[in-house]
């Protein structure tokens, strides 16, 4: 087996693999950063996609045998890592729930949200709170999920989200560019119910793409035995 490299979504944090994981069982290295200005991980002044890939590669070492399972953001950024350019040695990819086609309403939108800054709470609750509506996972996980617990923090007696806002100010995907520079097999999915990226979308770039039942954008939370037995699959790719 090879280590298994999982990056999150946008908004969200290692926290939101612990479904998966139980299911998954995985017997060997498992590595779930922070995406840069995520959770624990430092802020940055660069959130472009191949900064952030470049962030998690380090996270493993110099040509070392990975399969990255991504969600959202953290698909694409798997599929930017499968280029080579990076530190691992990507064998296979898992995209999930990737957004593939943006308006300028979406990027003015994700703009916007970066420019409001920290904003601060009196109460763990409503950081909390926060945070699920930034990460999506209102109603799929409660407060004293592994998520919110690295997803929020507590600063001189008040609380915010642990994210850099500016993370959000991301650009449109190209990707068809991504996909044409992967050197390894890319899976590409989403949820039935998914409301950032629908099948039609996806098969734009895959003659197979893979579709949840049910499951809306968290499907590493809604569904992580499907999710399990796509990376089970890539872990068998020749």
């Amino acid at each position: 087996m090879t280590t298994l490299l999982l990056l999150h979504g946008l908004g969200a944090n290692r926290g939101v693999w612990t479904e998966l994981l139980d299911e998954l069982e995985w017997p060997d290295k498992v590595l779930t950063p922070d995406l840069p200005g995520h959770g624990g991980a430092h802020a940055s002044n660069d959130y472009t996609m191949g900064a952030l890939a470049a962030g998690v590669a380090a996270s493993c070492g110099n040509e070392e045998e990975v399969i990255i399972a991504g969600h959202s953001l953290g698909g694409c950024v798997a599929i930017c890592l499968a280029s080579g350019f990076f530190r691992p040695n990507v064998v296979s990819v898992v995209s999930v729930g990737a957004k593939v086609t943006w308006s300028t309403a979406d990027v003015d939108g994700m703009a916007k949200v970066a420019a409001k800054g920290i904003r601060w709470f009196e109460t763990r609750e409503q950081a909390a709170e926060r945070f699920l509506r930034q990460s999506g996972l209102v109603g799929l996980v409660d407060t004293s999920h592994p998520s919110v617990e690295i997803g929020i923090a507590k600063v001189d007696g008040r609380w915010r989200v642990a994210q850099d806002p500016k993370a959000f100010a991301q650009r449109p995907v190209d990707m068809a560019g991504l996909m044409a520079a992967a050197r390894c097999p890319v899976v590409l999915g989403a949820g039935e119910n998914d409301a950032m990226v629908s099948r039609a979308d996806l098969a734009e770039f895959t003659s197979d793409p893979r579709i949840a039942a049910a499951a809306g954008h968290n499907a590493q939370v809604e569904s992580p035995a499907w999710f399990a037995d796509l990376i089970r699959e890539a872990a068998v790719v020749d």
